[in-house]
């Protein structure tokens, strides 16, 4: 396995999976699933590992395309409460 060629569609995979913006999700799902894509059809050999990666990231990506952007905030304490 490449290090390189895997890393690609996992950066890819990852900012669409970490991605909070509604308006940027669907353009950030779609360039995961292309460099996936490239991934499959590249001459570099996929082993075992890489590709059960591969195909749980395609079903979360699915599952994400299909779902709202959720955005959950946190709350920040400041260590002014009292005790």
């Amino acid at each position: 396995m490449s290090d390189i060629a895997s890393s690609v569609w996992r950066t890819a995979y990852l900012s669409a999976l970490f991605e909070t913006d509604p308006a940027k999700m669907s353009l950030k799902i779609a360039g995961a699933q292309t460099a996936i894509a490239e991934r499959l059809n590249g001459a570099i050999e996929i082993g075992k590992l890489e590709h059960e990666g591969i195909e749980a990231a395609r079903e979360r990506l699915a599952t994400l395309k299909a779902m709202p952007v959720e955005v959950v905030k946190l709350a920040v304490t400041t260590g002014d409460t009292p005790v």
